[in-house]
């Protein structure tokens, strides 16, 4: 399931490369001054890049609150794994079946 979300995000992210490229493409063969393109070039990167950055940031912080999930369930498990050695080694020890020594 994690693989179809990769590969989803993945061809969502070329569809999105692809039509900057198709809009800058576009600019450049409009019939506008250089000025004027390389202006509204400058004007739409700048928003581009905030977009992205925001998006950057909102992802981040979901995949940090994720790890933290996932680290304190494992922490949790292993806790639980070293409480029930913990208690196997006691029940052992009070039958009095403690392995010889080598």
């Amino acid at each position: 399931m994690a693989d179809d979300r990769n590969d989803a995000a993945g061809y969502l992210g070329w569809f999105f490369l692809g039509g900057i490229i198709g809009a800058a493409s576009a600019l450049l063969l409009s019939p506008k001054t250089g000025r004027e393109i390389r202006d509204q070039l400058i004007e739409r990167g700048g928003e581009f890049a905030r977009r992205a950055q925001e998006m950057a940031q909102g992802h981040a912080g979901d995949w940090l609150d994720k790890s933290r999930e996932v680290f304190e369930e494992q922490t949790q498990r292993l806790m639980s794994a070293f409480e029930a050695g913990k208690d196997a080694m006691r029940d052992e020890m009070r039958k009095g079946n403690t392995p010889p020594r080598a």
